[in-house]
Order: structure tokens, then C-alpha cells, then sequence
């Protein structure tokens, strides 16, 4: 037997199986640098005793993306007809309703057959407050609504359990905007959108998120054209004061805007 060709063998194997065991090694410093990254970026809101609501959205699937959308025009519809008077250069609507509608805490029913059968693009608004003087409709895109903008906005007057009157005022023609980098894309979690909010310290310790809800907030604000952008809003009781923030949800380094 050739010994000294055993031994090189062996050194050879041995070298390899050593280069095989740094490999393996770096590898999991690797994914454990990843992990314990990851796990720093999360926020711990239980510890930080931070309560969030029961029923936070989700979005798994959901894409969206840059709207431009221009104000309806009421001033035709208003004309020659009494129980209509266009406001604000025609951008808003008050109505007298002939037969009032009856409406309440436990009764809302009536109130959204009459918006979706009466109202002009009714299906597409939704209630979003009410209380013993008024509700309160959004106008929606896509299932989503389109959060605090008067130019998109439907309020009925309540007066004993019964519905009166109305303003209205609708966005037409919403589609998304033109240009390059608009593609649809997927909007980040509620959970990201709040982590967002306290690692720029507007959440943080002992705050309370009363609301968080998807939709679409006015970026670019021009007479009778706007620009909508996908926004979680997120309402938040701080110790001595409640306020509302709205964090961009289609992108992984979100703008925040106080309200």
C-alpha cells in the first residue's frame, strides 16, 4: 500500500470536509442575521401596551393604485326642479326630500334603500357616521371609500328619527391615472401601516388604535380634479386627544399624513 498517496487522500478529504462545514455554518448565520432582522422590525404591540381593534382588515390579494378623478356637475340636474338647488358652482347638491325617511339607531335599512334607489350613483356610497342629527355617506371606488373629502361626500338631516334633506357632492369619471409606475400594486398590511405609524413616534406606548380602514385619501387637490392614493386611515387615542393619521399603503417606505 502506497502511504504516502493514503495520506494526501486523506488531508484532501479532510480539507473538504471542512470547507463543507464552513459553508453549512455561514449559512445559518446567515438566515439567523435575517431572522433576528426581521424580528427587530416587528413591533411588539401587546408589550408596548398598545390595544388595537379586534378586526383589523386584511388584504392578501388586494392591489391598488393612483386614481385621478374629476367633480360631478349638478347645476343641469338642479335646473327646474324646486326640491334641488345646486351649491358651490354646481360641485354640490341640497335636496328636499318629499317623503321624509325614517331613521334611526336600529333602523338604517330605509335610509340606504332610499340612497341606492333615489340618490344619484347611490350604490356607490356607503355610511360611514351617523348620530341623532345626521348621517353620513362616503363615495367608494371599487368597494373602497374615499375617505374625509367634501367632493365626495353625501349628508342627510335628521330631525325626530326622520330623514329631510340632503347635500350631496360625487366624483365622476374616477379611473387610474395616467403615466409610468402606476401599475397596481399590492397594498402593505394594516400590521406594517402601524408599525409604520410608531417607528415615527405617532403610536406609542399606552395609545389606543380605535379604527384602521383601507381606501383612498386626496394627494393632489385641484378645483375640479383630484388625485386618489391607496391610504390606510388610522384613527388613535392618544392620552388627552384622539387623532387621525393616514399612512400610504403601496409603498414598503410609507409617507404619513396627520390630520
Amino acid at each position: 500500500m502506497n502511504w504516502k498517496y493514503a495520506k494526501t487522500l486523506f488531508i484532501l478529504v479532510f480539507i473538504l470536509v471542512n470547507i463543507s462545514l464552513v459553508v453549512i455554518y455561514v449559512d445559518k448565520v446567515k438566515k439567523s442575521h435575517i431572522h433576528e432582522s426581521k424580528e427587530e422590525n416587528e413591533v411588539n404591540f401587546k408589550q408596548e401596551q398598545i390595544e388595537l381593534p379586534k378586526d383589523i382588515p386584511s388584504v392578501d390579494g388586494v392591489k391598488m393604485q393612483l386614481l385621478t378623478a374629476r367633480s360631478n356637475d349638478f347645476t343641469q340636474a338642479a335646473k327646474g326642479n324646486s326640491d334641488k338647488h345646486a351649491e358651490d358652482d354646481g360641485a354640490r347638491v341640497k335636496v328636499d326630500i318629499d317623503k321624509q325617511v325614517p331613521v334611526s339607531a336600529d333602523n338604517v335599512s330605509d335610509l340606504k334603500d332610499y340612497v341606492n334607489k333615489n340618490v344619484y350613483d347611490g350604490k356607490h356610497y356607503q355610511l360611514s357616521d351617523m348620530d341623532s342629527k345626521s348621517a353620513t355617506f362616503e363615495q367608494t371606488y371599487g368597494g373602497y371609500p374615499i375617505m374625509n373629502n367634501k367632493k365626495a361626500r353625501l349628508t342627510f338631516s335628521i330631525d325626530n328619527d326622520k330623514a329631510k334633506s340632503y347635500q350631496q357632492s360625487a366624483m365622476k369619471t374616477i379611473a387610474p391615472s395616467k403615466g409610468e409606475n402606476n401599475d397596481a400594486k399590492q397594498v402593505i398590511s394594516a400590521k406594517k401601516a402601524l408599525e409604520a405609524l410608531y417607528f415615527n413616534r405617532y403610536l406609542k406606548r399606552n395609545d389606543k388604535v380605535t379604527q384602521i380602514r383601507l381606501g383612498y385619501y386626496t394627494v393632489v387637490r385641484e378645483p375640479n380634479v383630484q388625485v386618489l392614493q391607496a391610504n390606510w386611515e388610522v384613527t388613535v387615542k392618544h392620552k388627552d386627544e384622539t387623532k387621525t393619521y393616514y399612512v400610504e399603503a403601496i409603498s414598503d417606505n410609507p409617507k404619513i399624513i396627520k390630520e
